[in-house]
């Protein structure tokens, strides 16, 4: 009855079923892994919100794109603040990135056709590819005390998949890794499209959360591209405010390409329409205030980093180093069987701590993803646990 691209094995792994069975034991694990800024008292005064209904909004405009009020705030009120030119006409809005990246992989790939992506990285993309029915490839992002995107191995992956390869996706900064496109990696990867004949697709969510300065780094990708290139983005992170279901795409590039991109991804936008007008009426307003929450954000951000630090000096713990977004990672040692899974358990078992094990975002090794929007006091309080733990496993 069913297809078989949805034919997914559903049934709760071991973690899912350790972390269920905790619950029913009535225990409360503190949660250092929770990115829902709305779940951590991260929150805009109450009149904030009553002052955002336009009565516009009344009226229904069906458009591909969006409303143009909308595509123009984004262009005036986001990225014209931000020092980049954009026209409203470039701008395309949806639900989420996620359905920005389902209508880009219906745009650009045929069934069976490859998309290069990086790891390690957010597990986002794994349905939406089983959905268009592609594949997807991916290319190396490697530590050695910073990220870096094995632009060579990228290069050699084009030419062995050849014209299969229809797109490459970078995530800048990078969830979890935290790391930003450098100058250089852009450029070649760039060039590699550009010659190859492919689409570049940067999501750039967390580019408002720096954390520390770099030179090197690439803010954002929107301008004058060589390639077809599509920037995604939106307000679940630029806003904290993920219950408003807005996001964009930016088409950059060549005009030849950009041109017959917008009208056929407009057909695609067209055919679903998912975007409430209310949203889209209330973009310059949530854009001023956006400023103050993602100033909040990094400061906890950066607080929770510094308590890391404090707690994990002198312990078998040590962090990866992170130049932006909401996460980072610990490095754990591995004892015999005990990977990042088995600490988690054994941290959920014994000391009432949830954590992300980075196997969940291929992170070769033994490592832990936590959140740095948890509130400081339950961050501090779960460190402690967590050092306490693990340097009391190393002793045994």
């Amino acid at each position: 009855m069913f297809s078989r691209r949805t034919a997914w094995d559903v049934s709760p792994n071991r973690l899912a079923h350790a972390r269920m069975h905790h619950q029913r034991c009535g225990r409360t694990a503190l949660d250092l892994s929770c990115s829902n800024p709305t779940a951590v008292e991260l929150a805009y005064p109450e009149e904030f919100y009553a002052e955002l209904f336009d009565a516009r909004a009344m009226a229904y405009e069906p458009e591909p794109f969006g409303l143009r009020a909308g595509r123009d705030a984004v262009a005036e009120h986001y990225y014209r603040r931000r020092g980049h030119r954009v026209s409203g006409e470039r701008v395309c809005l949806t639900a989420s990135t996620s359905e920005a990246y389902a209508h880009l992989l219906s745009l650009l790939c045929d069934p069976g056709d490859i998309v290069l992506v990086p790891s390690p990285s957010y597990p986002l993309l794994d349905y939406l590819a089983e959905l268009a029915r592609i594949e997807l490839v991916t290319y190396p992002v490697n530590y050695d005390g910073h990220w870096w995107v094995d632009t060579d191995s990228l290069a050699k992956l084009a030419r062995e998949h050849g014209p299969r390869v229809k797109a490459v996706i970078c995530v800048a900064p990078n969830n979890p890794t935290g790391s930003y496109l450098t100058h250089e990696e852009l450029g070649a990867i760039e060039s590699l499209c550009t010659n190859a004949e492919l689409a570049l697709i940067v999501d750039e969510v967390f580019s408002d959360y720096p954390l520390y300065p770099g030179p090197r780094r690439v803010g954002s990708v929107v301008g004058e591209r060589e390639c077809l290139t599509f920037v995604l983005s939106g307000l679940s992170k630029v806003a904290a405010l993920p219950q408003f279901k807005l996001a964009w795409t930016v088409a950059c590039g060549p005009e030849e390409l950009v041109r017959p991109a917008l009208a056929r991804l407009s057909v695609i936008a067209d055919t679903y329409l998912n975007l409430a007008t209310p949203v889209q009426l209330a973009l310059p307003k949530i854009f001023a205030a956006s400023e103050s929450m993602q100033g909040q954000i990094r400061a906890r951000a950066l607080t929770n980093l510094q308590t890391l630090d404090a707690a994990i000096t002198d312990s078998p713990i040590s962090r990866l180093s992170v130049e932006a977004g909401w996460s980072t990672i610990l490095r754990l040692p591995r004892l015999g069987e005990l990977d990042d899974e088995g600490w988690v358990l054994r941290m959920l078992e014994r000391i009432d701590l949830w954590a992300q094990p980075g196997s969940l975002y291929d992170i070769p090794g033994c490592h832990l993803v936590i959140s740095l929007l948890t509130q400081p006091q339950e961050f501090a309080e779960g460190l402690t646990r967590a050092v306490a733990c693990v340097e009391q496993v190393c002793r045994c």
